[in-house]
């Protein structure tokens, strides 16, 4: 399934995507961003599996009560590298 996503772009953004659509890799600005955005999710694929683990971890610490690994540094460390992509 696929929905409609309003999307704000600054200039020079929306310029190199509209390039490449020049340049005849993509057949649409639609196309490009969608490519684009799969591409960035998938670069970041690693922090998507720490933040699964860190949630996993979390709901079993609430459940189970202190667990061997402190959360609160995995989670701020997982923060920090998000600060990376900003």
């Amino acid at each position: 399934m696929s929905r409609t996503v309003p999307l704000r772009l600054e200039d020079r953004d929306l310029r190199q995507v509209d390039f490449l659509v020049s340049l005849g890799m993509y057949k649409s600005r639609s196309e490009a961003l969608r490519e684009l955005i799969r591409l960035g999710v998938k670069s970041l694929k690693g922090i998507f599996e720490v933040g699964e683990a860190v949630m996993k971890l979390e709901k079993l610490e609430k459940k189970e009560g202190d667990v061997p690994i402190k959360l609160k540094g995995a989670l701020e460390q997982l923060l920090e590298e998000r600060e990376r992509f900003k």
